[in-house]
């Protein structure tokens, strides 16, 4: 799909045989590694938290993003 859309580099939630950068960066984030997917795991921490998991999902994408840049 990248390349239909002329996207260059990789993704960074998922590489086919890798966990990706998000990934990585979000069991640090959370505390844990988890064998569900990232989706499930923003899911129940957003419950805990009372907040919609869409919420949350947007803010760990600018937390991620602002530690990536701020480490480039």
């Amino acid at each position: 799909m990248r390349v239909v859309h002329g996207v260059e580099g990789g993704f960074g939630f998922w590489s086919p045989g890798t966990r990706g950068p998000f990934v990585e960066w979000l069991w640090h984030r959370i505390g844990r590694e988890s064998p569900l997917s990232w989706a499930t795991e923003i899911e129940r921490e957003a419950e805990a938290a009372g907040v919609a998991a869409v919420e949350l999902f947007f803010s760990f994408l600018d937390e991620f993003r602002a530690d990536r840049d701020r480490a480039s």
